[in-house]
């Protein structure tokens, strides 16, 4: 289980090289089941393109057929996708978003598309440049995301109800690698891997448990409204 916790919590382009593999070429089958749940679902909101010219990037990446739609890609591999072209959003098939339609990104700057995140001002401020890094050729880079989550589902829609957690066993602890594949200067590949575990799973290591109290603890308000986990903090308090 990967555990990125870190104190204090920070806001920022934490990006690190990276030389790995960016997608499971052996993906988990449940994981394809549940995206193709959402997509029949939610597809109108979860996946969609500007401009579908730019799918054979992925496609010849990934290895699928060049003429290999977005829906088909989303249920072939476990990690969401996007597709930014000189930092706009031009491509996504999020079948599991984080609190947002996934569509209504597209056509977004790097800058726009995190004028929502709770005390995101240095994140904002580095996109021209973190743009510009990201999509260099053959560049490859890491980082990772971690919530706390009533809703048990990979999907966090904001049309689902997140049930009211009335004890440590009612939460989740979610984590988001997040791979990008630099091409040409302008393309870049975005691939968001989401894992789910139940937080009882860490909660019983103590020194796991104290470095999440303790984040949380340092997050602002503004980042604690925007993960929606003003209960939650209360909760892991007392």
């Amino acid at each position: 289980m990967i555990f990125p916790v870190k104190v204090p919590y920070t806001v920022g382009p934490d990006i690190v090289k990276y030389e790995g593999a960016s997608f499971n070429i052996y993906p988990d089958p449940a994981y394809l089941l549940e995206k193709k749940k959402e997509l029949e679902l939610h597809g109108g909101h979860i996946c969609g393109s500007i401009n579908n010219d730019y799918l054979h990037y992925l496609n010849a990446f990934c290895g699928f057929d060049i003429n290999t739609t977005l829906p088909e890609i989303c249920v072939g591999l476990e990690e969401d996708v996007a597709i930014l072209k000189d930092g706009h959003l031009q491509a996504i098939g999020f079948c599991f978003p984080s609190g947002f339609y996934p569509v209504q990104k597209l056509g977004l700057s790097f800058f726009d598309m995190h004028l929502p995140v709770g005390d995101g001002e240095t994140l904002r401020r580095s996109s021209e440049k973190v743009s510009a890094l990201i999509s260099k050729q053959d560049a490859m880079f890491r980082r990772y995301v971690w919530t706390l989550t009533s809703l048990p589902s990979l999907s966090q829609l904001p049309s689902y109800t997140r049930p009211v957690p009335q004890s440590i066993n009612d939460l989740y602890f979610r984590t988001e690698t997040q791979t990008t594949v630099g091409i040409d200067g302008h393309i870049c590949l975005f691939f968001v891997k989401v894992d789910m575990h139940p937080l009882q799973q860490v909660w019983d290591d103590s020194g796991k448990r104290q470095l999440i109290v303790d984040s949380i603890n340092s997050m602002s308000d503004a980042v604690i409204a925007y993960k929606n986990i003003v209960h939650i903090k209360t909760m892991i308090n007392k």
